[in-house]
């Protein structure tokens, strides 16, 4: 069995199911501004810091584009919709992460979400203090696909990267994992991965339980 020493989970859309939330939000402020998005292309920034949004949506929208206003917009209705109706957590989230306790796994969440959000989210999953280290998107310069968050929480755990298991949903976090030399995980959410990136995953998983089924089976080699 490859040596695993730590798991470093993505947090939307793979703990918290906050992607369709936020996709609704992006739909409803920017129709206010005379703008429509498509699911196909919301998809494309899952994973990404605010930054690396910022040029995906520019390049599709133009320079002109008031991202910073409609990015403000959109999470300020996605917290109120949250607050309104409650964290969800993914199936299986607690599940894992109390067997992964229970073995003496060290854990890591890595979110290209902004610091101050990501500890209220997780705070009140109660996913915080079940996890070793949490690194979010304010807190590195470089966004997903780029390893910076990954190499980050690995530095924090203490851990080589190569001793890491990632567990994402996104494209993005699949290669990023990859370039950070860890074994990439893919639990689907909104989206399933492009060709090219399956090959950069160790195995895709339908749900988060079947990742506990693989590291107590011994099968991450």
């Amino acid at each position: 069995m490859k040596k695993i020493d730590a798991i470093i989970f993505d947090m939307d859309g793979v703990l918290i199911d906050s992607e369709r939330i936020s996709f609704q939000c992006y739909k409803e402020v920017l129709k206010e501004y005379k703008y429509e998005i498509a699911e196909e292309f919301y998809v494309k920034f899952i994973g990404r810091n605010v930054d690396g949004i910022k040029l995906v949506m520019l390049e599709e929208y133009g320079s002109d584009f008031p991202f910073d206003e409609i990015y403000k917009k959109k999470s300020e209705l996605a917290h109120k919709t949250t607050n309104e109706n409650g964290v969800k957590i993914k199936a299986g989230v607690h599940e894992l992460l109390d067997y992964l306790n229970k073995e003496k796994f060290k854990i890591a969440v890595a979110t290209s979400t902004r610091r101050q959000r990501a500890l209220e989210l997780l705070e009140e999953a109660k996913i915080k203090e079940k996890v070793n280290s949490i690194v979010c998107g304010d807190q590195v310069k470089n966004s997903k696909p780029d390893p910076e968050i990954f190499l980050k929480a690995a530095e924090e755990l203490d851990v080589d990267p190569k001793n890491c298991l990632v567990i994402e949903d996104s494209d993005a976090g699949i290669m990023a994992a990859h370039s950070a030399g860890m074994t990439g995980i893919h639990v689907p959410d909104m989206k399933v991965l492009e060709e090219e990136t399956k090959k950069l995953a160790f195995k895709i998983c339908e749900r988060l339980i079947d990742v506990k089924e693989l590291i107590k089976n011994n099968k991450l080699n």
